[in-house]
């Protein structure tokens, strides 16, 4: 047997084990089926009657578009639906044009937030406070840039009460307009499937937790019995953190797909994607240097070693790198185009590897220049930033053990 130098046994090590993981996230898309897209749930209404509904969004600055985002969460066809927009401390108008809406509406609540108390993020505190200005019985976590299908509500819920699900997370379709953004989005998928893998998300033994910014939807009772976002208050990453806590103190979890039913244009081109992941990434490695090592080895091993992987060491080495690159290519095919992606993106994801690099190291690099990280105007010190999140997985192990 021809013996393989360095570079070869890495690759071919690197190639076995993302078969492995290729193989696992294929079978589990396939054996989901149609469980796992929103749009193909039922909208029909519960037995107990449809619950009501609050829709919540924090508004910082965004005169420009609030009007239209606000018309299209007003659009939907929920039954028992109210929206609640929190204005936070803007200074562009933000808050007059929801007023005006407000009163052409009365679905429409508009709360204004004042100064940010300390130790809070001002999403996180915005949401905290319109959390507190319903008595709806679910709530819906969203961004302004969420698009939602008329009947994406009435699924939703629909899905989260026939199954007394308490946290439905349902994954946006990221609107795209060219290739690099895709292939951004393919490895950036990969990895996510890699490293919090959805299907364990229902798994009450497992640790998978899962939230998504453009839809968090929450059983009320469930969310004040942890607190609401009070622990979670400089939680950078706070819509993931919020899965973590609800699971953790026993609440049932539930993931779905949500192409089709909701869309996000998050950023314009690869560099916005890359800008955009800035104050994201270090924050959900808890901006600790040895989980960035672990993403980047993570990258490497499932973006880039495979393909060298082709091309160096023996034939069977190689068949291990085709076979994993051939099992990627068929999971890539099965997810029906979410976020644009197709089965040929995986002929190359080696540069949305280096791309999702680039961009999780600008995020460390950016933090620890800065020495903190700046969200809508506001400065938020890394040393709070740090404190808070020991604090939180602190209190995250008590709750887990808690329940166990």
């Amino acid at each position: 047997m021809q013996s393989m130098g360095p570079l070869t046994a890495i690759a071919a090590v690197a190639a076995a084990w993302a078969l492995t993981i290729f193989l696992r996230t294929g079978w589990a898309v396939l054996r989901s089926g149609s469980a796992l897209w929103l749009s193909d749930q039922p909208a029909d209404e519960p037995v107990s009657g449809w619950p009501r509904l609050a829709v919540i969004f924090p508004a910082r600055n965004e005169a420009e578009t609030i009007q239209q985002a606000t018309r299209s969460m007003l659009g939907q066809d929920y039954p028992r639906l109210e929206v609640i927009a929190a204005d936070d401390h803007s200074t562009d108008g933000t808050g007059a044009l929801l007023d005006a809406l407000a009163a052409a509406d009365p679905r429409l609540h508009v709360v204004h937030v004042g100064e940010l108390p300390r130790a809070w993020l001002g999403k996180s505190h915005a949401q905290q406070v319109a959390s507190e200005a319903t008595a709806a019985e679910w709530l819906l976590f969203t961004d302004a840039a969420a698009v939602f299908d008329p009947p994406a509500l009435r699924r939703a819920v629909a899905y989260a009460e026939a199954r007394r699900i308490d946290h439905l997370v349902v994954a946006p379709q990221y609107v795209t307009e060219n290739e690099w953004e895709r292939v951004f989005l393919a490895m950036s998928s990969v990895l996510f499937a890699a490293r919090l893998p959805p299907w364990e998300v229902s798994d009450a033994r497992t640790k998978t937790a899962l939230g998504a910014s453009a839809f968090n939807l929450v059983r009320a009772e469930a969310f004040r019995a942890i607190g609401g976002l009070r622990r979670l208050s400089l939680s950078v990453d706070g819509h993931l953190k919020l899965g973590k806590a609800l699971k953790f103190a026993g609440y049932r979890p539930a993931f779905l797909l949500g192409r089709a039913s909701v869309s996000v244009r998050w950023r314009a081109e690869l560099g916005g994607l890359i800008r955009g992941m800035e104050k994201n990434l270090f924050a959900i490695c808890d901006f600790r240097i040895t989980q960035v090592l672990a993403v980047v080895a993570m990258l490497t091993g499932l973006g880039i070693l495979p393909y060298v992987g082709l091309v160096v060491g023996p034939w069977w080495s190689r068949g291990v790198a085709l076979v994993a690159i051939g099992v990627l290519m068929t999971t890539l095919g099965t997810v029906r185009g979410q976020n644009g992606i197709s089965w040929y993106h995986a002929f190359v994801l080696p540069f949305g590897a280096v791309a999702c690099l680039i961009a999780l190291l600008r995020s460390v690099w950016c933090t620890l220049r800065r020495g903190g990280v700046c969200w809508r105007d506001r400065f938020y010190p890394l040393e709070d930033l740090r404190a808070h999140v020991r604090r939180r997985n602190a209190w995250l192990r008590e709750v887990w053990l808690s329940t166990r």
